[in-house]
C-alpha cells in the first residue's frame, strides 16, 4: 500500500496546488459550445449531440510538440495505445474502452483507413506525423450506424491541415532528441483564385534502443533503429460558388529494425512498410444542406526480412504482404425543418490481399502464398439517421444501417441517442447503439480461415453528464458504459492440420466509466485530468466458463496535466500518468502480471510572435522502468527539443 500512495502522490499534489490557486475569472470557454463534425458527419455544437466527443485542438497539439501521435492519444480518456512508449516502428495497438485492437475505426479527414493484410485490419499509426494534423476528434462508443465496420468501441478522426488563405505560406520544423532522434520537415500552402494547395514533407530517423529487454544485462543487444519519409498533399478547386473539389495524397515509407521476440535479440531482422492513400472528394452546398461524394484508394505493402545466419542453425525468411482497398461513399445532410435534420448515404468497399512466405535453412525449406485473386471481399451499406435538436433543450438522434457482405450475407445496426441540454451549461445523455466488425481477409482466407464466419455483433449502452460550472471555469464529463459482443471471432487450436481455425463462439462483456475535467484556474493556469476504469470478461459457449481477458489493458488509468501560460510567448506544463497492473497472455501458461507504474513529464515552449517557436519536451523524467508488453523495453528518461517556423 505504501507504494500505491507514493504513486498517486504527484497527482494529489497537482490537485492541491490548483485548489489554492482558484480565483475569479469568468472569461473562459464552455466546451459544450465546441464545434464537432465526427459525431453526426456535419458541423454541430457539442451540446446538441449526445455523443461522447473529445476534441484535441490545434493549440493542444502544438503544446505537445515532440510527441508521436500514439503518445498523444495514449493520454486521452478511454484510450490505451499499447506500444506508444516502445521503440518507434513497433505495433501501436489501440484499445478503446477495453475493446481489442481493430475495434477502433481510424479516419483521415472522415475517410476510413485500415490495412487489409493485417489479421485485425488495424491501421498503423506509425504512418502519421503529428506535423500533418490540424485537430483530432475522438468519438467513443459504438458508431457503426454512421461509419460501418470496425467502429465498435469508437472512432478517431484525424483532421489534417488545410491550405491557408494567402498566396504563399511557408512552414518548417526540426528537432533532436534522445537515442539520436532527428526530425525535420517543410511545407508550402496557399490559395490563388479558385485554387488552393498544400504540400509537405517530413523525415524522421533514430538510432533507437533495443526493442527486446536484456534481462541478464550481458546479452549485448543491439539498438533497433527507425527511418520514415512522409509526403502529404492537398489540391482544391472551387469549381462554382457552391461546388468544391479536392484531391489528397498521403504517402509514407518507413524502415525499422525488429527483434526475435520478448527477451530475444535479433541483429538481422527488419521491416519495410509503405502506405499510400489517394482521395478525391466533391462537396456541394445545397439550399438546405450539402451533398458529399468521396472516392479513396489505399495500398499497404509490408516486407519482413530475417537473416539469422549469425545464429547456429539459423536460416533465412522473407514475408511479403500487400493489400488494396477501394471505397466510394456518398451522403447528404438535409435540413427538413429548423429542428429536424436527415443524414443519409451509401458506401461500397472492396479489398484484397496478397501474402507470401519463404523460409530456408540448412535442414528445412518452406513457402506459402495467399493470392489477391482469391483473398478478396466486397460490402455495400446504406444508412440513415434523423436528428431532432433545439426542442427546448431536448435532442434526439435515431438511425440505422443495412450492410451486405459478399461472403456472409447481410447484417444491420441501430442507434438511439437522446440528450437534454439545460441552460447551455448542463447536458445529460443516453446512448443505445449496435456495431459490427466483419471478418478480416486473413480470418476468411488464410490456412486457418473459415468462410462460415459471421460478423462480430456488439450492443453498447452508455449514459452520462457533461457540464460547464463555476462561470465556465470548470468543464466536466462523467460517463458509464456497458458493451456486449456476440459471435466473437477467436482462434481455436486443433489436433490435426492446419492445427487451428477461426470460429464464432464466444461472448465478450466490457464495462466501466470515464471522468474528465478541465479547470481553468486563474489567468493562464489550467488543469486537465481524466480517469478511466475498464473491466470485462469473456464467456466461452462450449464450456460455459468465463474469465477476465482484457490483456495489456489496465483497469485503472489516470492522466493529469497542469499548464501555465506564463507570458504571451512562454508556456510550461507538467504531466503525470498512472497505469495499474495488467495481465499479459502466455502460451500454455497462466497470464503474466505486468506491474503498475507512473511517469512524470515536463514541457516548455517559447513563441517569437507568430513566426518562430522553440520547444523542449521531457518524458519519464524519473527514469522509471516499466513494461507494456512482457519482454519488450519502453523508453526510459528521454527528451526532444526543436523549433517550428511559419510564415502565412
Amino acid at each position: 500500500m505504501r507504494r500505491k500512495f507514493y504513486t498517486f502522490f504527484p497527482a494529489i499534489a497537482l490537485l492541491a496546488a490548483s485548489t489554492t490557486a482558484f480565483a475569479q475569472d469568468s472569461s473562459r470557454t464552455n466546451q459544450l459550445n465546441e464545434i464537432v463534425v465526427t459525431a453526426t458527419r456535419f458541423s454541430q455544437k457539442a451540446g446538441e449531440t449526445g455523443k461522447v466527443v473529445t476534441v484535441l485542438t490545434s493549440e493542444y497539439l502544438q503544446r505537445n510538440s515532440g510527441k508521436t501521435l500514439s503518445s498523444i492519444l495514449n493520454t486521452q480518456a478511454g484510450l490505451v495505445v499499447n506500444g506508444a512508449d516502445n521503440a518507434l516502428g513497433t505495433n501501436q495497438d489501440v484499445y478503446t474502452r477495453g475493446a481489442s485492437t481493430g475495434n477502433t475505426l481510424i479516419l483521415i479527414d472522415n475517410i476510413p483507413v485500415s490495412d487489409a493484410s493485417q489479421i485485425s485490419n488495424a491501421f498503423d499509426l506509425n504512418f502519421i506525423p503529428v506535423s500533418q494534423i490540424e485537430r483530432i476528434e475522438i468519438l467513443r462508443g459504438s458508431q457503426s450506424t454512421l461509419y460501418g465496420s470496425d467502429a465498435v468501441a469508437g472512432v478517431i478522426n484525424i483532421i489534417t491541415k488545410k491550405p491557408g488563405d494567402n498566396n504563399l505560406g511557408i512552414s518548417a520544423n526540426g528537432s533532436y532528441g534522445s537515442y539520436k532522434t532527428r526530425q525535420g520537415g517543410a511545407g508550402l500552402n496557399g490559395s490563388i483564385g479558385k485554387f488552393s494547395y498544400l504540400a509537405g514533407y517530413q523525415y524522421t530517423k533514430t538510432d533507437g534502443f533495443s526493442s527486446a529487454y536484456d534481462s541478464t544485462g550481458k546479452g549485448n543487444f543491439d539498438n533497433d533503429g527507425f527511418k520514415r519519409h512522409s509526403v502529404f498533399t492537398k489540391v482544391g478547386l472551387q469549381a462554382t460558388e457552391r461546388w468544391r473539389l479536392q484531391y489528397m495524397l498521403n504517402w509514407n515509407d518507413y524502415h525499422t529494425d525488429l527483434d526475435a521476440g520478448g527477451f530475444n535479440d535479433d541483429k538481422d531482422y527488419t521491416m519495410h512498410n509503405k502506405y499510400m492513400l489517394h482521395a478525391l472528394s466533391s462537396h456541394v452546398d445545397l439550399k438546405k444542406g450539402s451533398w458529399n461524394l468521396v472516392y479513396s484508394f489505399q495500398r499497404n505493402t509490408r516486407n519482413l526480412l530475417d537473416d539469422t545466419l549469425y545464429v547456429p542453425n539459423g536460416g533465412y525468411s522473407t514475408n511479403d504482404f500487400t493489400s488494396n482497398t477501394h471505397q466510394v461513399e456518398t451522403y447528404v445532410n438535409w435540413d427538413l425543418t429548423k429542428q429536424l435534420q436527415l443524414i443519409t448515404g451509401a458506401d461500397f468497399r472492396s479489398s484484397n490481399t496478397d501474402q507470401s512466405t519463404r523460409y530456408i535453412s540448412e535442414f528445412f525449406k518452406d513457402s506459402s502464398r495467399l493470392s489477391g485473386d482469391s483473398a478478396h471481399m466486397r460490402q455495400f451499406s446504406y444508412y440513415a439517421s434523423l436528428l431532432l435538436h433545439n426542442m427546448g433543450g431536448f435532442n434526439l438522434e435515431v438511425g440505422g444501417r443495412y450492410n451486405n457482405h459478399n461472403i456472409y450475407g447481410s447484417n444491420g445496426t441501430f442507434s438511439v441517442n437522446p440528450s437534454y441540454l439545460i441552460n447551455d451549461q448542463h447536458k445529460v445523455f443516453i446512448n443505445i447503439s449496435s456495431a459490427y466488425k466483419v471478418p478480416t481477409l486473413y480470418q476468411l482466407y488464410s490456412i486457418y480461415g473459415n468462410k462460415d464466419l459471421k460478423p462480430e455483433s456488439t450492443t453498447n449502452y452508455e449514459a452520462g453528464y457533461q457540464g460547464a460550472l463555476c462561470g465556465n471555469k470548470l468543464n466536466v464529463r462523467v460517463v458509464g458504459f456497458y458493451r456486449h459482443t456476440k459471435n466473437l471471432i477467436s482462434f481455436y487450436s486443433l489436433n490435426d492440420p492446419p492445427y487451428g481455425q477461426y470460429r464464432n463462439a464466444n461472448k465478450q462483456e466490457a464495462y466501466g466509466g470515464e471522468a474528465e475535467a478541465t479547470w481553468r484556474i486563474i489567468g493562464g493556469l489550467t488543469l486537465n485530468v481524466n480517469y478511466t476504469y475498464v473491466n470485462g470478461k469473456i464467456k466461452e459457449q462450449d464450456t460455459d466458463t468465463s474469465y477476465y481477458n482484457l490483456y495489456r489493458r489496465p483497469k485503472h488509468a489516470l492522466n493529469a496535466e497542469l499548464g501555465y501560460q506564463v507570458t504571451p510567448g512562454l508556456y510550461v506544463s507538467a504531466q503525470y500518468k498512472y497505469i495499474s497492473r495488467r495481465l499479459d497472455p502466455a502460451y500454455m501458461a497462466p497470464p503474466f502480471v505486468l506491474g503498475d507504474y507512473y511517469t512524470l513529464g515536463a514541457y516548455t515552449e517559447y513563441k517569437l510572435g507568430s513566426i518562430l517557436k522553440i520547444y523542449a519536451d521531457f518524458r519519464n523524467i524519473t527514469d522509471q522502468q516499466y513494461f507494456d508488453v512482457r519482454g519488450y523495453n519502453t523508453r526510459k528518461f528521454n527528451f526532444t527539443t526543436g523549433l517550428v517556423f511559419n510564415i502565412n
